[in-house]
């Protein structure tokens, strides 16, 4: 599997958190961050949350064989490894926007690859994949990384899915205002859709007032709901 191992350079005038890598109940690892008092993952799982929302009610639900999909928040490289592995006989080309990414100290210790039939390598390749350039890893498989913040990302192409798996609304409030959600309904396809595990009452009013029809769908281990907002197909 060819991949670009550049590693990527310090970036000087990042917001810097301390992480705490944790151990959540499904076995998986997650990271804390004491600053904020959240985790990346939920503390149930983090691969059963990921597979759950991002996976199953996300790239699954799409029947296209060819796909283009942007991650909010690409953070450990969970949702993009297991995109990676479970997207069968699906052509996608994947984006990842990370404003903070996190250190190869960090990143080298998570135990995503032992859970399933993947080698360490692979999952080195998504966190050591160079910025801003399109890394093939497959005949299937291309992913770009993208150090902007989603209020200044800029992208030619539009997508079929997004996953929105920002810090939640409480943690991050200004990445579940309306102009968010304003941006990611014009990055999709008329047929395209939003998936994220946040199920708050007032996401669901903001994503209905930009123009998404809103799915309250089962939610993962421990959560009750999960919202797809599909963006209408005449749009």
């Amino acid at each position: 599997m060819p991949w670009s191992c550049k590693k990527h350079p310090e970036v000087k005038n990042k917001r810097v958190m301390k992480k705490e890598l944790i151990l959540t109940k499904d076995g998986s690892h997650s990271l804390y961050v004491p600053q904020l008092n959240e985790t990346y993952h939920s503390v149930h799982g983090s691969v059963a949350e990921a597979l759950h929302v991002f996976i199953k009610n996300g790239l699954n639900y799409n029947t296209k064989a060819k796909l283009n999909i942007l991650e909010i928040g690409f953070g450990t490289g969970l949702n993009t490894l297991l995109t990676l592995l479970y997207s069968d006989e699906k052509k996608i080309h994947y984006t990842g926007l990370e404003p903070y990414p996190i250190s190869e100290e960090i990143f080298s210790k998570l135990n995503f690859p032992g859970l399933f039939e993947t080698d360490q390598e692979t999952f080195l390749s998504l966190h050591f994949s160079e910025w801003e350039k399109d890394i093939r890893l497959s005949d299937r498989f291309t992913l770009h990384k993208s150090e902007n913040k989603l209020q200044e990302f800029e992208s030619k192409n539009k997508f079929d899915i997004i996953y929105f798996d920002a810090f939640a609304p409480e943690k991050q409030e200004e990445m579940w205002k309306e102009d968010v959600f304003i941006k990611c309904y014009n990055l999709l396809n008329k047929d395209g859709y939003l998936v994220t595990y946040c199920a708050k009452g007032v996401v669901k009013r903001t994503l209905r007032s930009v123009g998404f029809i809103v799915e309250s769908l089962e939610g993962p281990p421990r959560k009750r709901e999960m919202i797809r907002a599909n963006k209408l197909p005449n749009n």
